[in-house]
């Protein structure tokens, strides 16, 4: 149209001159063409009342926004709300119900009035001349009979019928809530609900507990849901409002097919598997926190559903011939230190999970179950009662260690199934047919999904214990870490001493000196309370406690001390490079605060590293 205008101005001889004109113009994201303003008759919702009490249940704690940051977003939208344009010139959609008679137009030549400047009564638009609103074709025109008659052209906005989910899903208007404004049921059409006899669905789930949306529909979908529940129901439609983050590529751009950068989800589940997926999402979103994603991310959901299978397997595989009776889990006295324990991480375990649940913490609660499950009944628990079970021996140990593996395992299923639905439902059935196997019991078909979530059980959470088992880990994982830095071989069985003032400490070592053997790979535990520093002896210190590994006859102490003293130079020059980067002013004024940041935290780990160099190397004098 531009260049036509121009072409009869020249013909004309009305065009003076051109000039070039800088302008921002705003353009079709996917075609990339000038977006063109066009002037049309549209329809309108009058907004201001219908926000007033969306307004006032968010202001009143009604409903709460996670993260709380958001509230502020979606006030700013109310209070600043302009009337809603609901009219949309596509193919696909609600028609608008308002319907036009030709005859009344042609002689009346009437139009559509701008409510705005209607002040009377009578300029409703039920009195406008030609125009008439319906759910229904009207038969005829009810100004002059006519039934020459038409609906207009234009369908419904999109989010005109989305703000009717909460409620329209379960058959409103049909069946209307018994206390939505005095409503009443249509009997002939109530969907029922198996969990309440004779309740509709619309009374049993409206209003919901949360919804679980993004950002740039807060005011598009949330605010518009919340009004129309406000005005059609008389009641919220949610008690709570979960803001998830934004899906990004590895380079931080916003996930888009138009742009091509999407990961496809079906890929995902056929290379990693569909509970990878969902573990993986989960647990790098942080609340609120947008989502920088890349395939390589998955990789922890699979390693940990692979975990979680090999685990359940080695446990199916010693529970075999095994009668799983309800042996009291609160009887301490009948448990070892060692099942007391997990008992106790379990539970409390489900109660920080419990914790981070109820506040939409959901990529913490992920990593809680994964850090229970990987760190500590594998790591820990499974290798340390792994010689009971390997044994076989019949026991009253073995049997409680038996049923504490199994109602850990079956309980911790419970908790991750909504994470991960598929593996936990195939184990808990494997677990099942295991508890049924034995004779005399009938076989139920169920489902993990419908099982209760375990209850908290605080007689069981000793933090005693729990503290008492940190340390003979921490023993454990320094024996281990002395080994690897005097590169002692995993198959050479060496003896250590351990020293500690505390009588306490030393019985609790004692009791469980052939678990701290057997992991550390000690062919001696001697437990004294004095400590005596020996010649070619590393030592290290962990709270109170001495722990001495003489390394006469196992490494030769020449050769080990010229290693020391390569390592203690090598390390010397690197803190050296790093202090004079850092006293660079160029380089902490030019780079990034991070690598600055990341630069300081290696100079403190080198220090650390070269002080744990001497302190081995004085250990071999």
């Amino acid at each position: 149209a531009r260049e036509v205008i121009i072409k009869d101005l020249k013909e004309k001889n009305l065009l003076e001159k051109i000039e070039p004109h800088q302008l921002s113009a705003g353009h079709c994201y996917r075609c990339h063409t000038i977006i063109e303003p066009y002037l049309s008759k549209q329809w309108f919702v009058k907004m201001k009342p219908l926000s007033k009490p969306a307004l006032e249940a968010v202001k009143k704690g009604k409903i709460k926004f996670y993260p709380k940051r958001w509230t502020k977003v979606y006030l700013n939208w109310m209070e600043n709300i302009q009337d809603w344009c609901i009219s949309r010139q596509i193919w696909w959609g609600h028609r608008i119900p308002v319907y036009y008679c030709k005859s009344c137009q042609e002689t009346e030549k009437s139009q559509i009035p701008n409510p705005k400047s209607q002040t009377n009564s009578k300029s409703q638009i039920s009195n406008w001349k030609g125009i008439i609103v319906s759910r229904v074709k009207p038969d005829k025109c009810p100004k002059c009979g006519s039934n020459d008659i038409y609906q207009d052209e234009d369908v419904l906005d999109t989010w005109f019928s989305s703000w009717l989910w909460p409620f329209a899903t379960f058959g409103w208007p049909q069946v209307t809530g018994g206390e939505a404004g005095g409503g009443t049921k249509d009997a002939s059409s109530i969907v029922s609900c198996p969990l309440s006899f004779g309740t509709s669905d619309l009374d049993y789930f409206y209003p919901t507990s949360v919804l679980v949306t993004a950002p740039e529909i807060i005011f598009f979908w949330v605010a518009r849901m919340i009004m129309a529940g406000m005005e059609f129901m008389k009641d919220i439609p949610f008690r709570d409002v979960y803001i998830h983050g934004t899906v990004r590529d590895i380079e931080g751009k916003k996930m888009s097919k138009s742009l091509g950068n999407i990961i496809d989800p079906l890929e995902i589940i056929n290379e990693y598997g569909t509970d990878a997926l969902r573990f993986s999402l989960i647990s790098i979103t942080a609340q609120g926190q947008d989502v920088f994603l890349s395939k390589e991310r998955f990789e922890q959901g699979r390693n940990f559903a692979n975990k979680i299978w090999n685990a359940s397997r080695f446990i199916l595989m010693h529970l075999e011939n095994m009668h799983l009776e309800n042996i009291p889990l609160d009887a301490n006295e009948d448990l070892n230190i060692v099942n007391r324990w997990i008992l106790s991480r379990f539970y409390s375990t489900l109660k920080e999970l419990n914790q981070n649940l109820d506040y939409y913490r959901f990529n913490e609660a992920a990593n809680l179950l994964y850090s229970f499950f990987w760190h500590e009944f594998c790591d820990w628990y499974l290798e340390l009662v792994k010689p009971i079970l390997v044994n076989r021996k019949e026991s009253r140990e073995n049997r409680n260690t038996q049923m504490v593996m199994y109602k850990v395992l079956e309980k911790f299923l419970r908790v991750l199934h909504p994470f991960m639905p598929f593996i936990t439902e195939e184990i808990w059935q494997r677990l099942r047919q295991q508890e049924q196997s034995h004779p005399g019991r009938v076989p139920v078909e169920t489902s993990i999904m419908i099982q209760p979530w375990p209850q908290i059980q605080e007689n069981i959470i000793d933090k005693k214990i729990e503290n008492k088992m940190k340390l003979v880990f921490e023993i454990i994982t320094a024996i281990r870490n002395m080994r690897s830095e005097m590169d002692i071989p995993v198959q050479t069985h060496i003896k250590t001493i351990i020293s500690s003032v505390n009588r306490i400490t030393r019985e609790l070592i004692n009791s469980l000196s052939s678990q701290i053997k057997n992991l550390s790979r000690l062919s001696e535990l001697v437990v004294e309370e004095e400590y005596t520093q020996l010649k070619a002896t590393i030592t290290t210190i962990v709270g109170d406690l001495h722990i001495s590994i003489p390394l006469q006859g196992i490494v030769d102490i020449e050769k080990e001390k010229a290693n020391l003293d390569e390592k203690i130079k090598k390390t010397q020059q690197e803190i050296k490079t790093k202090e004079n980067t850092l006293k660079n002013k160029n380089f902490i004024r030019k780079a990034p605060v991070e690598i600055v940041e990341k630069e300081k935290e290696r100079l403190k780990e080198l220090k650390s590293i070269l002080n744990r160099i001497k302190v081995v190397k004085n250990g071999l004098q």
